[in-house]
């Protein structure tokens, strides 16, 4: 296989399972040198609360330490609580934003000043994880889509700042829809995901998986979307457009 990431350090959150694992297992397959993160103590994992500031720092300069250098952050931590508004607390509420947005902001603001300490014009790929609930309604996930909306959100306005600052650095965001993931796999049912009709109403008619977006994110992070920024790409087998809610 060839090594498009060689010499490229990354940082990826959420490293222990789903998708965060499946990106860190492809970027470092395609030659990049890896500093996988989580909240949950796993090997060969630097241990990270992504809602801690100072843990960001601390995950930032181990990747300087290991590297000497960081060229990708990709944000895939995240939780998933559900439930009707009238029911949620506003602590749930937060918590989403915590570990999805003001996670995202502070990692960005500190991969942005290291990229910068490497070099003028600042180079490098930022790619948070969404989520389609960012960009349409789903039903029982108001917290969590909201706070996806507003990750959404911040790529896209990130992008254009750092942009019109002269850095060439690229902010994106990859919008899975239904994938399958322990984190997922533990909100329905253990036979849900095994039976083909509860994605008949898909165009493509089955679930993501998360190699389908570890590839998304691989692109986004790659020389090949050298002139891709501020955007939102969606991989979902066609449901936002293409279905029923």
């Amino acid at each position: 296989m060839s090594a498009p990431f060689a010499g490229r350090a990354a940082l990826v959150t959420g490293a222990a399972s789903g998708i965060g694992r499946a990106t860190a297992a492809l970027l470092a397959a395609r030659g990049a040198m890896v500093l996988g993160t989580d909240l949950k103590a796993a090997e060969g994992l630097f241990p990270h609360d992504v809602t801690q500031e100072a843990q960001w720092e601390a995950a930032v300069a181990e990747c300087v330490r290991r590297f000497g250098r960081l060229d990708i952050l990709v944000h895939c931590a995240g939780t998933a609580q559900s439930g009707p508004i009238a029911e949620l607390s506003l602590e749930t509420f937060r918590a989403q934003a915590q570990v999805h947005v003001e996670a995202a902001f502070v990692g960005a603001r500190l991969a942005v000043a290291q990229m910068r300490a490497q070099g003028r014009p600042a180079r490098g790929a930022i790619v948070f994880v969404g989520s389609i609930a960012g960009l349409k309604p789903v039903m029982q996930t108001t917290a969590y889509g909201t706070a996806k909306a507003a990750l959404i959100h911040l790529a896209r306005t990130l992008g254009v700042e750092l942009g019109r600052k002269g850095d060439l650095v690229r902010v994106n965001a990859v919008c899975p829809g239904g994938t399958r993931t322990p984190m997922t796999e533990a909100a329905f049912p253990p036979e849900y995901w095994d039976d083909p009709a509860n994605f008949a109403h898909l165009p493509l008619k089955a679930f993501c998986t998360p190699e389908d977006i570890a590839e998304a994110i691989a692109f986004l992070a790659s020389e090949e979307a050298e002139f891709v920024t501020a955007q939102a790409l969606v991989v979902d087998g066609g449901w936002l457009v293409g279905s029923r809610p």
